[in-house]
C-alpha cells in the first residue's frame, strides 16, 4: 500500500486528500518510481479547478513533476533498471497520472535520469520551468546564444520567470525583469537580471526605452496576458517576439494590430507540452541543453518552502497564494 494523494471534485486545495491505494506493476511501457520529492505547479491548480486544457476524471490523483527511484520497470521497458535515481517530467497525461505521492506508476517516456549531483529536490523543481523557460526563449522567441539581445522577462519571481533569467544570462542576453510590486524585488534581483521594472510603480514603456536606448526589446517572455500585451507591443523593437505562454490576468488580449504592423510584430504563443514534449526531435535538443547546465548547476531552481507530504493542502494554499518566490517542493519520506 503506498499514500497518493486524489480529489474526488473540483475546486481548491481543500479537495484534496491523502488516501492509501495498492502498489499495482507498471504496464509495459511504464515504470514504478518511489517518490523522493514532487515540484507543485500553477497548472495542477487550474487542472484540481476545473480549468485546465483538460477536465480531471474523478475521482483524480494529481501532480506533473517529482523525482525518485525505479522499483520496477514494464516489460518492454529496457532503458532504464531499478534503483536508478530519476526525474518524472511533465511529459505525461493527467487525466491518467498523478505523481503525488509515495510510489507511483508512470509512462517511460516522462523519465529522465537525475544526475548524481542534482538533489532529489532540484531534481523535482526543474522539468517543468527550464523546459518551459528555454522552449519559449530559444525555441519560439529565437533567443540565440552571444548576440546581446534584450530579453522582457514579466512574472520574473515565478519559477518559471527564474529559469527564463538564468538562461536569458547563459546565453548573454540583456535581461530586463518585470515584477507587479516591489515586494519581491530584492529576491528577483538575486537571481541576476540586468534591470528589474516594477510595473505598477513604473512606466513599463518608458523604462524599457531608457534601458535599450530606445531600441525597445527584442523578446519578451509573458504569462500575464491580457492587456498588458499592448503595453508589451509599445515597449518592443523592431521585429521583436512576444511569446505567450499563460494568462494569469485572466483577460482576453486586444490585439494591437496597428502596433504590430508598424513594426513587424510576432505575437506568438508557446505550451510546454504541445509545442515541446510531443515533439521528440525539439525534445532531444531540449535534453541535451538542459540536462548538462542542471548537472553543473548553471541552471539551479530557487525553491521557496519545502513541505512534508502530510502537509499537502497546506504546501497547495502556499503556490495559490502568490506570495512564494521560486518552487513550492513537497519532500516525501516514506
Amino acid at each position: 500500500m503506498a499514500n497518493i494523494i486524489e480529489f474526488k471534485q473540483t475546486g481548491g486545495p481543500e479537495q484534496l486528500q491523502i488516501i492509501e491505494r495498492p502498489i499495482t506493476p507498471p504496464a509495459p511501457d511504464e515504470v514504478q518510481v518511489a517518490i523522493k520529492a514532487a515540484g507543485l505547479n500553477r497548472a495542477e491548480l487550474l487542472f484540481l479547478a476545473g480549468q485546465y486544457l483538460v477536465q480531471p476524471s474523478l475521482p483524480s490523483r494529481i501532480g506533473l513533476e517529482a523525482s525518485g527511484v525505479i522499483k520496477a520497470v514494464g516489460e518492454n521497458v529496457d532503458q532504464f533498471s531499478v534503483g536508478q535515481a530519476a526525474s518524472i517530467t511533465p511529459n505525461l497525461d493527467p487525466t491518467q497520472y498523478g505523481v503525488l505521492g509515495e510510489v507511483v506508476n508512470v509512462p517511460v517516456a516522462a523519465l529522465q535520469l537525475k544526475p548524481e549531483s542534482a538533489s532529489f529536490i532540484n531534481a523535482a523543481a526543474f522539468w517543468m520551468a527550464y523546459p518551459t523557460a528555454w522552449g519559449g526563449l530559444v525555441q519560439t522567441g529565437g533567443l540565440t546564444a552571444n548576440v546581446g539581445q534584450n530579453v522582457l522577462i514579466s512574472a520574473a519571481s515565478s519559477s518559471v520567470g527564474i529559469a527564463a533569467i538564468q538562461i536569458a544570462k547563459a546565453y548573454g542576453a540583456n535581461v530586463i525583469a518585470t515584477t507587479r510590486t516591489a515586494a519581491k524585488v530584492d529576491a528577483i534581483r538575486s537571481v541576476g537580471p540586468d534591470h528589474i521594472v516594477v510595473t505598477d510603480e513604473e512606466d513599463l514603456v518608458e523604462r524599457v526605452q531608457a534601458i535599450t536606448n530606445s531600441e525597445g526589446f527584442d523578446i519578451a517572455f509573458d504569462p500575464v496576458g491580457g492587456p498588458f500585451v499592448e503595453a508589451l507591443a509599445t515597449a518592443a523593437g523592431r521585429e521583436a517576439i512576444i511569446v505567450e505562454y499563460g494568462l494569469l490576468s485572466g483577460e482576453q488580449a486586444p490585439l494591437p494590430f496597428f502596433t504590430m504592423v508598424g513594426k513587424g510584430l510576432s505575437i506568438k504563443a508557446f505550451h510546454l507540452v504541445f509545442d515541446l514534449l510531443q515533439h521528440p526531435d525539439r525534445l532531444k535538443i531540449a535534453i541535451e541543453h538542459l540536462l548538462p547546465r542542471l548537472e553543473d548547476g548553471t541552471y539551479a531552481p530557487v525553491i521557496d518552502q519545502i513541505y512534508p507530504l502530510e502537509k499537502f493542502q497546506e504546501a497547495y494554499q502556499r503556490l495559490a497564494s502568490n506570495q512564494q518566490f521560486g518552487k513550492v517542493v513537497i519532500e516525501v519520506t516514506a
